[in-house]
């Protein structure tokens, strides 16, 4: 059998983040290579040190990370960069009609759209964060979808900025301005990115449709 290529390690999620592919996938879970890589290394055979491995390799990343690092998704809302963990993105894929609901003229609800023959609650993440929708920067629009708390909702940006690994002490207070859902901020490439609480975000979401 083939050995398998762990490029997620390499150029992936565990990896420096160079892979072209995660701007469409997000996460390597959700790349047809990691999945195949998955249902490969099913097939074969345990090797008779495969507990000593797992063990090396759990310890070797827990030494690495030590807590001190934090994966997150950036995009834009209009004119603002924002970012999300990346524990609760699902996806981002190319946009598509969104449908309203008939009597729910919610600004947080836009609709329901059919993501991969399902149907997803579609809303404004933009609104719920008061940002300005006219600002609206150059780049590639798409939907993102996440998942929290047993919630899963797609939203519109503007473009999506990638994966990032944080250094938590390169995380600062936000601005006494700031929105009650950013938690933290940060610079990237020069831009401030504000880190929002994705467990707040997921109770107001839950709220607004209810």
């Amino acid at each position: 059998m083939n050995e398998i290529d762990a490029c997620w390690s390499r150029i992936g999620i565990a990896g420096n983040h160079s892979c072209p592919e995660l701007v469409r996938v997000i996460h390597c879970r959700n790349c047809a290579v990691f999945t195949r890589a998955a249902r490969q290394a099913l097939d074969r055979p345990a090797p008779a040190d495969y507990l000593e491995q797992w063990a090396e390799r759990v310890a070797a990343a827990a030494e690495r990370d030590g807590g001190e690092v934090l994966s997150t998704v950036v995009f834009r809302l209009g004119g603002t960069c924002v970012a999300l963990p990346t524990s609760v993105f699902i996806e981002a894929v190319d946009p598509c009609p969104v449908h309203r609901i008939p009597h729910r003229t919610h600004t947080v609800l836009l609709g329901v759209a059919n993501i991969r023959g399902e149907l997803q609650l579609c809303v404004s993440l933009g609104a719920l964060l008061a940002i300005d929708a006219e600002a609206v920067a150059v780049g590639r629009p798409r939907l993102a979808v996440i998942e929290q708390d047993d919630g899963r909702w797609a939203f519109p940006v503007d473009d999506m900025l990638g994966v990032h690994r944080i250094a938590r002490d390169d995380l600062a207070s936000p601005p006494p301005d700031a929105g009650a859902f950013v938690q933290a901020r940060f610079a990237l490439d020069g831009a401030a990115v504000e880190l929002l609480d994705a467990a707040l975000v997921g109770s107001a979401l839950r709220r607004a449709v209810a």
